[in-house]
C-alpha cells in the first residue's frame, strides 16, 4: 500500500478549541466568573486538548510544519497544562495548598515569545482573521506572563482578558470559515495582511 492516503484538515476543530480556551480565560481574567469556575475550566481545557491535537496531526500530515507545531504546543500548554493548572488552583483554594504560581509566568513568557516571533507567518500566509487572532493572542499571552510575575493590576488583567476575547472571536471566524470551506462554501476571513 502506498502513502497516498488523503487526510482532511482538522484545523477548524483546533480553532474551536482555541476560541473556547481564550474565552474562558477572558471570563476569568475580567472577573466575569469566580474561582468556583476553575474546576469547570479544567474540564473544558482538558476537552480542548483533543481538537488541538487532531488539528496538529492533520496539519503535520499535510506538510504544514508551522500550523502543526503551533496546534501541538497550543494543545500541550494552552489546553492540557491549563487544565491541570486550573484544577490545582481550585483545590489549592479549598485545601490551603501553598503554591508559587510565578513559575507559570516563565511558561507563558516562552509561549508568548514563540507566538510573537512566528506571527509574521500568519500575517503573510493566513487569512486576515487568523492574523488578527494571533496578534491579539500575542498581547494576551505577554500580559498573562506579567500577571503571573506579579504585575496584576486591574489594567493588566483587563488587557490580557480582552485580548483573549478578540483572539477567540477571530478564532470563531476561522473555525466557521474552515468548516464551510471544507464543504466548498465561501466565508469571508480576509486576505493575508502582508504580501
Amino acid at each position: 500500500m502506498g502513502n497516498d492516503t488523503k487526510i482532511a484538515d482538522a484545523g477548524p476543530g483546533g480553532w474551536i478549541a482555541y476560541s473556547i480556551a481564550t474565552w474562558i480565560a477572558w471570563a476569568a481574567l475580567c472577573g466575569f466568573v469566580s474561582s468556583k469556575a476553575l474546576l469547570f475550566m479544567a474540564c473544558i481545557s482538558l476537552a480542548c486538548t483533543i481538537p488541538y491535537l487532531g488539528a496538529a496531526i492533520t496539519q503535520l500530515k499535510l506538510g504544514n510544519v508551522a500550523g502543526g507545531v503551533t496546534w501541538l504546543y497550543f494543545g500541550s500548554f494552552f489546553a492540557f497544562c491549563s487544565a491541570l493548572t486550573y484544577a490545582v488552583n481550585y483545590f489549592a483554594g479549598i485545601y490551603g495548598w501553598e503554591v508559587d504560581a510565578r513559575i507559570l509566568g516563565y511558561e507563558w513568557a516562552i509561549l508568548a515569545l514563540v507566538l510573537i516571533l512566528t506571527t509574521p507567518i500568519f500575517l503573510k500566509f493566513a487569512p486576515a482573521a487568523a492574523a488578527l487572532s494571533v496578534m491579539a493572542a500575542d498581547i494576551g499571552l505577554a500580559s498573562l506572563a506579567l500577571i503571573y510575575w506579579g504585575v496584576a493590576g486591574s489594567f493588566m488583567l483587563q488587557l490580557s482578558g480582552w485580548s483573549f476575547f478578540v483572539a477567540g472571536f477571530f478564532g470563531i471566524v476561522m473555525a466557521v470559515g474552515g468548516i464551510l470551506g471544507g464543504a466548498g462554501m465561501k466565508f469571508p476571513m480576509g486576505r493575508p495582511l502582508l504580501k
